[in-house]
C-alpha cells in the first residue's frame, strides 16, 4: 500500500501532538500517583465478572479477589501443593474420595463466613451453569458435608483432583450472596470472595479498581503491602511503554519485543524473563472452506517458519514450539514430527487440494493489540502468496475476535491465539481446543473426533494413578491432531515481567498467568 506525503506528514503531525498531549497528562498525575497504589497496564478489558465463568482475561484481578482450596506451587521442580482455604486434604487409595479441612476465621468480603457450606455450593452452582471452567468437577459425584469445616468429594473417576481445587480457574471460593445477585448486576462488576483485595469500581474499557479488604485471614502490615490495585486498559503498546518508563505504571503487559530493548538500559526498569507453560499458536477452520480441506490446511502450516518467529519476531521471549502443548509443562512428551517449514511441500499439497487458489479468500483473525501477531501475519502473507494462496487479514480486539469465531458464520479460516492452563495438566488444552462442542467456547477449528474426546478423558483419569500412561495418550494426542492439522504451533512462551525496579517479592509459578500483589512491596 502506498502512502502520500501529505497523509504521512499529517499523522505525524497528530502522533506528536498526541504524544505531547499524553506527556502533560502523565507528568500530571504522576506528582498525585499514590505510592500505596500497585498501577498494572494491560491491553484489553475484563468480559466477566462471575468467578464461576470467567475464562479468560479476568485472571488478573480475580486472582487478587478469590483464592482456591489449595494453590499449586510449580515454581519448583518437582511441583508441590500448598495449603490455602484448606489447610489439609487426604484421598483414598483408588483416587475417588477426597476430603478436605477448611480453614476458619475466614471472611468473605460481604462479611459472610467461609466455611463447608460455602465450598458445596460453589462446585454445586458451578456445575449447574456448565460454563467456563465447569468441566473441571464434572467427576464429581456427591459432596458431603462432614462438619462446619470438614468436607469430602466422591468421584465418578479418579480424576487429580488436587489439581483441579488449585486452578487457575473455576475453582475460586465465593460467597453464596451470588445467589442473591442477578445476572445483570453481576457482569456489571460484582464480587465477593476471600482474597486480599475486594472490587472497588470498575469503569469500563478504562479501569478496575481493587482495595484491601481489611478482614482477610492473613492480615495486613502497614509497610508492606499496596493498599490498592489499579488496572488500567490501555490498548496502545507504546502508551503502555511510556507509562512504565515515567512511572506511571509499575508493571506492564505485552510490550512488544521489539520495544523492550527502549528499556534494557533504563535503571529504574526491571525486566526478566520467565519459563511458562503459555504457548501460542494458529488454530484452522475445519468446517468452513477451504480450510476445510486437508490438504489445503496442510500447505498453510508448511507456510509458517517458526525459526523465523523465534530469531526475528518473538526473539528471547519465545522458544520454537516442539509440541501442540509448552515443553515445559508436567507429563509433555515431544510429538513424533509437527509440519515443517517448506513452501515447495506447500505447493504440493495445494496442488493435492484441487482448491483453485485464484479465487479462494482465507482470512487469519489475530489480536491487533499484539506486535508479535501482527509481524507473523505480515510473515504468513508473504509466505502464502508464494504460493499462490490469497491472505486476507483482520486484526481485532480478541474479545471481538473470540465472538465472531464462535459463529460458525463469522468464523475466520485462522485464528491466532494464545493458551495458559486452567489446571496444571496437559489435558486442559485437548479437552477446551478439541473435545466436541456444539456450541465452541474454545474449540474454534470447529473439530471433532471421538478418539480425541476418548483419549483426553483417559489420559486426565490417569494422572494420579498412571502419570507415566497418562503421558503416552498426550502424545497419541497430539500425533493424531498434527495428522489431522488442526492446529499450526508456533511458539512456547518465556513470559518477559516488565516493572519498575523498586518492586520486591515476585515470584514466578507457571502454574498462574497472573500477579498476586499482596506478596508485593515497594524497596
Amino acid at each position: 500500500m502506498k502512502y502520500h506525503a501529505f497523509q504521512l506528514s499529517k499523522c505525524l503531525i497528530i502522533f506528536i501532538s498526541f504524544t505531547s498531549l499524553f506527556l502533560q497528562q502523565a507528568c500530571s498525575e504522576k506528582k498525585n500517583k499514590d505510592k500505596n497504589t500497585f498501577t498494572i497496564v494491560t491491553y484489553e478489558d475484563v468480559k466477566d465478572w462471575d468467578p464461576a465463568t470467567a475464562f479468560s482475561l479476568e485472571v488478573l484481578p480475580m486472582s487478587n479477589m478469590y483464592e482456591p482450596l489449595l494453590w499449586h506451587d510449580a515454581g519448583t521442580m518437582p511441583g508441590k501443593f500448598l495449603p490455602g482455604l484448606a489447610t489439609s486434604y487426604s484421598k483414598s487409595k483408588d483416587g475417588l474420595v477426597w476430603q478436605f479441612n477448611l480453614r476458619r476465621g475466614v471472611l468473605f468480603h460481604d462479611g459472610t463466613q467461609f466455611n463447608a457450606e460455602s465450598v458445596k455450593y460453589v462446585v454445586e452452582r458451578n456445575k449447574t451453569l456448565n460454563q467456563g471452567a465447569s468441566y473441571l468437577w464434572s467427576a464429581v459425584d456427591t459432596i458431603k458435608i462432614d462438619s462446619p469445616f470438614q468436607i469430602t468429594f466422591f468421584l465418578t473417576s479418579p480424576v487429580p483432583f488436587d489439581k483441579i481445587v488449585s486452578s487457575q480457574y473455576g475453582a475460586w471460593m465465593y460467597s453464596k450472596s451470588f445467589s442473591d445477585i442477578s445476572k445483570d448486576s453481576i457482569l456489571n462488576g460484582y464480587g465477593s470472595g476471600t482474597g486480599p483485595y475486594t472490587l472497588k469500581k470498575w469503569v469500563k474499557n478504562k479501569y478496575v479498581l481493587l482495595e484491601k479488604f481489611d478482614g482477610y485471614w492473613k492480615g495486613w502490615e502497614r509497610k508492606k503491602h499496596y493498599n490498592s490495585i489499579k488496572i488500567q486498559i490501555v490498548t496502545e503498546s507504546s502508551t503502555r511503554l511510556q507509562m512504565i518508563q515515567s512511572g506511571l505504571a509499575d508493571y506492564a503487559i505485552l510490550i512488544p519485543t521489539q520495544l523492550l530493548g527502549s528499556l534494557e538500559k533504563n535503571p529504574k526498569v526491571t525486566i526478566s524473563y520467565h519459563n511458562s507453560w503459555t504457548n501460542e499458536f494458529y488454530l484452522l477452520n475445519t468446517k468452513k472452506y477451504p480450510t476445510n480441506n486437508i490438504w489445503f490446511r496442510r500447505a498453510i502450516a508448511s507456510s509458517l517458519d517458526r525459526k523465523t518467529l523465534v530469531r526475528h519476531i518473538y526473539k528471547n521471549v519465545a522458544e520454537e514450539a516442539k509440541g501442540l502443548i509448552p515443553k515445559h509443562l508436567p507429563l509433555f512428551s515431544e510429538p513424533d514430527s509437527l509440519i515443517e517449514f517448506d513452501l515447495e511441500r506447500a505447493k504440493h499439497f495445494i496442488k493435492l487440494s484441487k482448491i483453485k487458489t485464484n479465487n479462494t479468500k482465507t482470512d487469519l483473525s489475530f489480536v491487533s493489540t499484539y506486535e508479535e501477531y501482527r509481524l507473523t501475519a505480515l510473515m504468513l502473507f508473504d509466505n502464502l502468496r508464494k504460493i499462490g494462496v490469497d491472505l486476507d487479514m483482520k486484526p481485532g480486539m480478541w474479545s471481538s475476535n473470540w465472538d465472531k469465531a464462535r459463529n460458525l458464520e463469522t468464523s475466520p479460516n485462522i485464528i491466532s491465539m494464545a493458551w495458559w492452563p486452567t489446571v496444571s495438566s496437559p489435558s486442559d488444552l485437548f479437552f477446551a481446543l478439541f473435545c466436541t462442542e456444539k456450541n465452541p467456547l474454545f474449540n474454534l477449528s470447529y473439530y471433532s473426533n471421538a478418539v480425541v474426546d476418548s483419549l483426553t478423558k483417559t489420559a486426565w483419569e490417569l494422572e494420579s494413578i498412571e502419570p507415566e500412561r497418562s503421558r503416552e495418550i498426550y502424545k497419541k494426542l497430539q500425533n493424531i491432531l498434527i495428522n489431522d492439522c488442526v492446529v499450526i504451533p508456533a511458539v512456547d512462551i518465556k513470559t518477559p515481567s516488565v516493572r519498575r525496579s523498586n518492586i520486591s517479592g515476585l515470584k514466578t509459578n507457571p502454574a498462574y498467568s497472573t500477579i498476586f500483589v499482596y506478596d508485593l512491596s515497594q524497596i
